[in-house]
């Protein structure tokens, strides 16, 4: 949806430029031109908004009225356990904590794959911005791995953490939701790893949690 504003302030900047060549004599054919081609792509620019929106509402719609039995529409959970991991690091500059992890046997409907999946693992995580420059860190594009083989990526829909700038002394918390592709029960899952990148700067950190036992 971003490239479509884009495009169309592109094309509005080209349009005032164009109106006001043809009031020089010796530019008005190009004006002209630049005028036509300047429309065109504002006409495109609202259709593509239009379509944007239209897609995303369909793609918010989908994911509210996720569900298991594609008769009744209801989502019925068979298994769901709730792991306080109690995970805490403070390198880097960062006070990065991951508190509980939630896994559930109850199918979702995965944004990113566009297909429905068994089960989720939910990680509850909370990181402090401790140094004095804005950092750019993005968990939901981190990557997580469990015992049995899975390299998971997090739906942003499903999630509620808001990741990105984070000016010093700022909180991002939240929690990010990862779609299994497999899970018979909730116990499959014994361990899990995950892993993000931050920006201070230009400089690139990896944050890891190395393995993290998932008992009750």
């Amino acid at each position: 949806m971003a490239i479509w504003f884009t495009l169309m302030g592109i094309a509005f900047l080209g349009f005032i430029v164009g109106i006001i060549m043809l009031f020089a004599q010796s530019k008005r054919k190009i004006g002209i031109y630049i005028v036509s081609s300047a429309s065109i792509l504002i006409i495109a620019s609202i259709i593509g908004v239009f379509v944007s929106f239209h897609n995303y509402n369909k793609l918010q719609e989908r994911v509210a009225s996720y569900s298991t039995d594609s008769k009744t529409g209801k989502t019925v959970s068979e298994g769901k356990e709730t792991y306080n991991v109690n995970w805490h690091n403070n390198a880097d500059g960062m006070d990065k904590k991951i508190s509980t992890v939630t896994v559930e046997k109850k199918v979702v409907h995965s944004t990113m794959e566009d297909k429905d999946m068994p089960g989720t693992l939910k990680i509850a995580i909370e990181i402090k911005n401790n140094t004095k420059n804005e950092l750019l860190s993005y968990p939901l594009q981190g990557e997580l791995v469990t015992e049995n083989g899975q390299q998971l990526a997090a739906d942003i829909i499903l999630s509620d953490l808001v990741d990105g700038k984070m000016k010093p002394g700022a909180t991002i918390k939240g929690t990010i939701v990862f779609p299994l592709d497999k899970l018979d029960k909730v116990t499959d899952i014994k361990w899990f790893q995950f892993s993000w990148s931050t920006y201070n700067k230009d400089k690139l950190i990896k944050s890891d949690t190395g393995r993290l036992d998932l008992k009750k």
